[in-house]
């Protein structure tokens, strides 16, 4: 279902001298939060509201984390 959402289409990036941040754009956005926070949205624009139950769109495990951490510590001790 959301395997769209990983195209440059809908993805927005803004940058900084001090970092950059990369989300979804507009109605991508709006989707996936609905899904990542289980919260509640109307299934067509007139129609009933649902709560979606957590999809795991976004997130990082253990591994990542480690991963992330490591490239830090490296970049940070050069």
């Amino acid at each position: 279902m959301f395997a769209k959402l990983r195209t440059a289409r809908f993805l927005k990036i803004e940058s900084s001298s001090d970092g950059a941040i990369i989300g979804f754009a507009a109605q991508a956005a709006r989707i996936t939060r609905v899904h990542q926070q289980d919260l509640r949205d109307r299934v067509r624009p007139d129609g009933p509201y649902y709560r979606y139950p957590t999809r795991k769109l976004l997130g990082l495990n253990g591994a990542d984390r480690a991963a992330v951490l490591g490239i830090l510590l490296d970049h940070a001790s050069v």
